[in-house]
């Protein structure tokens, strides 16, 4: 049976249950809300990315905002005042000033208060008719008008709200457009603008001390690759940095080299520092996490790393430092100080808050192990995580393993499907035609992308899945089921595998019908039909029961038991209904988020109320353990019994050689696939002729295979005569319920002693 990793839309209404088929109807019976016994909790994997933003810095601390806390004022020795708790980004707000302690907040349409954050002080200014706020350069509130000519109008604040009103010379005439950064490039002094002439992008200095504009010779698509420090202006572009003295913009400036994937962030003393995009920190991104931050000397040689990870910004300090978003990991994350002593040193100023996602976007348990599909924003990946549940008992919790970064080809969940096998593997395909996308084979311990099943093919999708078979869908080429372990052509068929339980595939035979055929020997069973007016859209099958959707002009839902031959009709009424079977009982999300479970093997269904399931979160039904797993709101997985027993220990496939020649190494390998997980096995190797044991085989907790190697040799390591040897397998469920499992038959050995009669 395929493990689907993403679950179908939809949520189911109330439950009743008839029987089809001319019987008489079952009444459900009492629900029981009672949380069942057992119930585990995995803690939440929770996707973090950094969201601390930088808008001033001033002489004594700077101006950030954090999500959750709003805009924060932090001194150098890492104290906060909060300015404006409900403070969001700079993208939605005004300009709150630039290089100095004064901060800035503009109430449009005109008024600006600028507050002292050293003392407290304040002052409030309203603007001219007329003028459009630009930002604020210490105490000074810039301003532009636009009639006749665009122009930019220097406010000289007082204490009680007045002003001098300066306007900036030598700005040229036919300016149509106008630009500042969102954290603008400036301190008390002046600042970097951009303008437009015609359609030529333009930049420059606007210089406040002297109450003048100064051209600079970069156009407007590298303003974002400046960077002002207390005595230089910086400008990298062409894999250049140049280096300008803020005492003569117009002299000719210094250049240092800057090539690669880099990007400059400023200047401390005669050291540049650069951000590095680090592939190994995750895909190519701007504004991610995935740069390092490095010292370069002024002939472009890399001096040192200064820190393993940054989002490549930065905001210099009118005092020569240079502030630095980042930290040795994500979950480390803080707001850093860069100076010029000893080169460029850097201490941690103040931690940072971290935005919080959950993580888990989709998740298979089968056999008691749990894969989740987890989705980290600092990298823009999603990665495979497995969990292997304690089967015994109560679930416990065990080690999350990582298994590599998917290859999802479109970036969103719905293209990735894992299949899970039973036996600890698990079938990973896309959606495209890609060498990427198509059906990869992942082993139990395997990391992504696993092993692609048929190199030389390409499927549309993956029907089903179960144990060792994988049935692949060709639109050209109807349906391959495929041996995943020799990885050869078992059956091939026109028509559509629906499900797959142990060596019987269930083969779509009309719309309304399907047929059992096995894999093995391609002979087919009786035709099971689920009514007149049927479009078949879902088959899932468990042990004896098939469960089955049909859509159309009226939607049916139901349960078939292949070995009474009824049907079990589940009516929803008008809504799509998704469910899941498990062995002996089918979950359904209500459409009041709860769980029900529907308990098939009594003589009269009942439905239990399980957990509550919020929409569209993953969800998953063993059944091999009777456990479901689902996602809850606060981003755990909650591990719900059943509370419905599994059916007895029995072999869904065994793959057992009858001889084996030892020579040279040679090992019988025999496979035995089971219905539900084993707490331990027995394998009792006996002469035939005498009936003496010779080599008995022990092995602890299974989960959905056992498997083992003999090479001949009895329990000394001295090698056997040839000949017929017995074998006896005993395996205990790990759960408790039924008997062991017993199975038995002969293998031939040759290649070693001769017989001795």
């Amino acid at each position: 049976m395929a493990r689907r990793l993403l679950v179908r839309a939809g949520f189911a209404a109330a439950v009743s249950i008839t029987l089809v088929g001319g019987l008489s109807p079952l009444v459900a019976g009492t629900a029981n809300a009672a949380p069942a016994a057992g119930e585990v909790v995995v803690p939440a994997s929770i996707g973090l990315l950094p969201q601390t933003e930088l808008l001033t810095a001033g002489p004594s601390g700077f101006l950030r905002q954090e999500p959750g806390r709003g805009h924060l004022w932090t001194n150098y020795a890492g104290l906060d005042t909060a300015v404006d708790t409900s403070g969001t980004d700079s993208f939605r707000v005004p300009s709150f000033g630039a290089g100095s302690d004064i901060v800035a907040l503009y109430d449009a349409p005109g008024t600006v208060t600028l507050r002292d954050m050293t003392n407290g002080r304040s002052r409030t200014v309203t603007l001219p008719a007329g003028h459009s706020y630009v930002t604020t350069l210490g105490w000074t509130v810039v301003t532009r008008t636009g009639s006749p000519n665009v122009t930019w109008r220097l406010l000289d604040t007082h204490d009680d709200g007045t002003f001098a009103q300066r306007e900036v010379t030598g700005v040229p005439t036919g300016i149509e457009g106008w630009h500042t950064e969102s954290a603008p490039l400036g301190d008390p002094h002046g600042q970097i603008v951009q303008y437009r002439i015609g359609s030529t992008g333009r930049v420059g200095w606007l210089d406040a001390d002297q109450g003048r504009f100064v051209p600079l010779p970069y156009d407007w698509s590298t303003a974002g690759r400046a960077v002002l420090t207390a005595a230089h202006l910086l400008w990298w572009q062409d894999d250049t940095v140049y280096i300008h003295s803020r005492a003569d913009l117009t002299a000719a400036p210094r250049t240092v080299p800057l090539t690669g994937e880099a990007r400059l962030l400023g200047m401390v003393g005669e050291t540049l520092v650069v951000a590095r995009y680090d592939s190994a920190l995750g895909p190519f991104n701007y504004l991610l996490p995935v740069w390092r931050v490095d010292a370069v000397a002024l002939d472009g040689t890399t001096v040192k790393t200064l820190l393993a990870r940054s989002q490549g910004l930065a905001m210099p300090t009118p005092t020569g430092g240079l502030l630095v978003p980042g930290g040795p990991t994500v979950e480390q994350w803080g707001i850093f100080l860069v100076e010029a002593p000893g080169g460029a040193t850097i201490r941690r100023i103040a931690d940072s808050s971290l935005g919080q996602t959950r993580a888990v976007e989709a998740l298979t348990y089968t056999q008691g192990r749990l894969n989740t599909l987890e989705y980290d924003p600092a990298r823009e990946e999603r990665r495979l995580y497995t969990r292997d549940m304690g089967v015994a008992g109560t679930p416990t919790i065990g080690e999350r393993a990582a298994r590599g970064v998917a290859d999802d080809g479109c970036a969103v969940p719905i293209c990735i499907g894992l299949h899970d096998t039973g036996d600890g593997r698990t079938v990973v395909a896309g959606t495209g035609s890609g060498s990427a996308q198509q059906p990869h084979l992942l082993e139990p311990t395997q990391s992504l992308p696993g092993t692609r099943i048929v190199p030389t093919y390409t499927y549309q999708s993956v029907s089903a899945v179960s144990g060792r078979f994988a049935a692949l869908w060709s639109s050209g080429g109807g349906t391959s089921v495929i041996d995943l372990d020799t990885r050869q052509l078992v059956h091939l068929t026109g028509g559509q595998v629906e499900a797959i339980w142990g060596t019987t595939a269930w083969l779509r035979d009309s719309n309304q019908s399907v047929v059992p055929v096995d894999v093995l020997t391609g002979q087919r069973g009786a035709q099971v039909s689920f009514g007149s007016g049927c479009l078949l859209e879902d088959l899932q099958a468990v042990g004896r029961r098939l469960l089955w959707l049909c859509v159309g002009a009226t939607q049916r839902q139901g349960v078939y038991d292949t070995v009474t031959k009824t049907q079990l009709a589940l009516d929803s009424g008008p809504e799509w209904l998704h469910a899941k079977l498990g062995d002996g009982f089918v979950v359904v999300p209500g459409e009041d988020g709860l769980l029900k479970i529907i308990d098939l093997r009594g003589g009269s269904p009942t439905v239990r109320t399980a957990d509550q399931l919020s929409p569209w979160d993953p969800w998953d039904v063993d059944p091999h353990t009777g456990m479901i797993a689902h996602l809850a709101g606060d981003g755990s997985i909650h591990l719900v019994p059943s509370g419905v027993p599994v059916s007895p220990l029995v072999q869904l496939d065994a793959t057992v050689a009858s001889s084996v020649n030892v020579k040279g190494g040679g090992q019988w390998r025999p496979k035995w696939r089971l219905s539900k997980p084993t707490s331990s096995w027995t394998l009792t190797i006996k002469r035939q002729a005498s009936g003496v044991t010779v080599r008995t085989l022990t092995g602890e907790e299974s989960r959905g295979l056992v498997t083992t190697g003999w090479s001949g040799t009895d329990h000394l390591g001295r090698q056997l005569d040839n000949g017929t040897y017995t074998w006896t397998l005993t395996a205990n469920p790990a759960d408790g319920q039924g008997a062991a499992f017993t199975s038995s038959g002969t293998v031939t050995v040759s290649g070693a002693f001769p017989s001795r009669g």
